[in-house]
């Protein structure tokens, strides 16, 4: 009998301790750390074959939410950016992308003030070229252009969106407090 008791009590005890311990499956822990850079890269000039550069960062299952954006997709777009400074007054512009959205920054000429009609020419620009995106959100605050500019920098040189990205959501609330 007593035989019979140890055989149940050490059952019991490798049952329990299996069901206490960690189902590692190589530390998986449902997120996906890859990174997805979609396009063909020109080895002349470092863009994706869209002419956009930019990662699309690992989407460790946070939902950062940029103003509406699901994703920590961030790029770069010359060809909007382009686009945006063929409007009357625009000396200059960066423009980044997420999923959803696209931050402009433009940099006007001497002169020019920042009015609505101003914006919806630039948001206009950016739906002709852009149409899938949702949202435009556009400055003409310097210190603005400064930092998306910066942002641009910063992914052009490869570094990681990831590792920024959440920086970047903040000062985007920061910046369109009313964003979606």
């Amino acid at each position: 009998m007593k035989k019979i008791w140890m055989t149940i009590s050490a059952l019991f005890l490798v049952v329990g301790l299996a069901a206490c311990g960690n189902n590692n499956d190589n530390n998986d822990n449902g997120t996906n750390n890859g990174n997805d850079n979609a396009g063909t890269t020109d080895t002349d000039t470092g863009t994706t074959g869209d002419n956009s550069t930019g990662m699309d960062s690992a989407n460790n299952g946070n939902d950062d939410n940029t103003n509406g954006s699901t994703s920590d997709s961030l790029q770069r777009d010359e060809d909007a950016a382009a686009k945006v400074e063929t409007v009357e007054g625009v000396e200059g512009a960066t423009v980044l992308l997420t999923d959803e959205n696209a931050y402009v920054a433009a940099e006007l000429a001497e002169g020019t003030d920042e009015t609505e009609d101003l914006k919806t020419k630039i948001r206009d620009q950016v739906k002709e070229i852009k149409p899938e995106i949702g949202n435009v959100y556009v400055s003409a605050d310097p210190d603005f252009a400064k930092e998306l500019s910066d942002y641009g920098n910063r992914i052009d040189e490869g570094e990681p969106v990831e590792g920024f990205f959440d920086e970047f959501s903040d000062a985007m609330k920061r910046m369109f407090p009313d964003a979606k």
